[in-house]
Parts: C-alpha cells; structure tokens; sequence
C-alpha cells in the first residue's frame, strides 16, 4: 500500500459523537500480571503491585454493526450484556480522568496510530501474521497500556518509544511465552522506516472502562511527516 504524508501534528476536536454500544464480551485474550502507580515517573525501579488482568480485545454491537475495541483505562470495568453510551472522541482524548491516568494527548496518540497501522487489521484485531491471536491479543492490549498509562515525559515522539519499559516506570506487566516475543516485536517495529497512522477513535465514559478503535477505511495508512520530508514508500 502506498503511504501518503501529513503533518505529526494532530489536532483532537472538541466536539464529540455519541454511541450506545452493547458489550458482547472479551475477544482474543490472555491473562498475565499488570499493574499501575500513576506517581511514578517513566525511570523510576520502585515497586508496583501487579494482578492478574484479561489482556484482550472488546467486542461490541453498535446498531447492528461488530466492533472491535481495544482498552485504554486499567482500573474500570465492563458488564458482558450491557450496554453503555460513549462520547466517540479523537484518540488524544481518552482516557478520561478520574481515575488516572487522564488524556493521553498527542504523542502517546501517535505512537498508538504507528502501532495500530502496523499490527492491526481492518477489523479492528491484530493480524494474523502476528501469531498465535490470544498471545497477540494480550501484546497489543499490553502496548495500550503501557503507552497511555505511562508517565512518558517528552513531547518528542522518537523519544517516548524509546521510554517504553515494562520493567520500569508508571506500569508494569509480566508476560510470558509467545505473548512477550510478539511485545517485543511491537515495540521494536513503531517508527521504522517512518512513523505510520491509522485513523483511531477514542470511545469515551466517565463510569467504565475508556475504549479505541480502529476506523476501517479504503485508504492507506499514512506516513507521519517528522522534521524533514520522508519519501514516499511502499508497504
């Protein structure tokens, strides 16, 4: 696919949508530890208390239509067979707070869009190239959190990826096998070659878990435009 440019710069509107969706239940998913101190800054060795969480896609039906969501708040929950209305915003602006950690803004946002460009299919679920989808269901949703959770500390894209540590900062997780081989493959993939976004909402309510979502759409994923131009390229 060919990759257009635009400017790094994403400006999040105001305004929002709203949705009544209805929570079908967890998708691909893993369980493994994580845990979450909103005070610690993104080098910091002090301990965190872990649990054991679902690491997973959401999936929801919204007038009739299957979606699939992704997390973005750890310390809120969902009710299978619910259903729950959301302001769909721009991603910057989830998740909301209380409780932390508050809008992720738009680094962490455009760190997620390379991510999501690279690992996510046009339904909303990690490509099967990936590997094994529950494994990589929980890579994913583990490179969420700890982009949106961490206290990053930098508006410099470059310099916030290389700030991602799951055995530092704000958020921790433990994972083990094949779900930790496919982190690391994420996070070793965002800017390569250019930094890539894919259109993402943010689904936002101030009572349960903050969701995004992948947008589908015909066009190609874009090529963020960083200091100087960079060439077009094909996928």
């Amino acid at each position: 696919m060919i990759a257009a440019m635009l400017p790094l710069a994403v400006i999040a509107s105001s305004e929002a949508t709203m949705i009544d969706a209805t929570y079908v239940g967890n998708g691909a998913y893993q369980t493994h530890r994580a845990g979450f101190s909103a005070a610690l800054s993104w080098d910091s060795s002090a301990s965190v208390t872990t649990y054991n969480l679902k690491l997973s896609e959401h999936n929801w039906t919204v007038n009739g239509e299957a979606m699939t969501t992704w997390c973005v708040q750890i310390f809120q929950g969902l009710t299978a067979g619910s259903t729950y209305q959301f302001d769909v915003v721009e991603a910057e602006m989830v998740p909301q707070a209380p409780p932390a950690p508050g809008p992720m803004g738009m680094t962490k946002a455009n760190l997620l869009r390379d991510a999501a460009a690279r690992w996510l299919g046009a339904d909303g679920r990690v490509v099967a190239s990936a590997g094994n989808a529950n494994a990589a269901a929980a890579a994913f949703s583990t490179l969420l959190w700890e982009v949106t959770h961490e206290n990053l500390g930098t508006t410099d894209i470059a310099t916030a990826r290389d700030r991602l540590s799951l055995d530092l900062g704000a958020f921790r997780a433990i994972l083990t096998g094949e779900a930790a081989t496919i982190y690391g493959k994420m996070v070793a993939s965002l800017g390569q070659g250019g930094w890539l976004s894919a259109d993402l909402e943010g689904w936002r309510n101030g009572t349960i878990q903050d969701q995004i979502r992948l947008v589908p759409a015909p066009g190609a994923a874009v090529l963020l435009l960083v200091g100087s131009a960079l060439g077009r390229r094909r996928r």
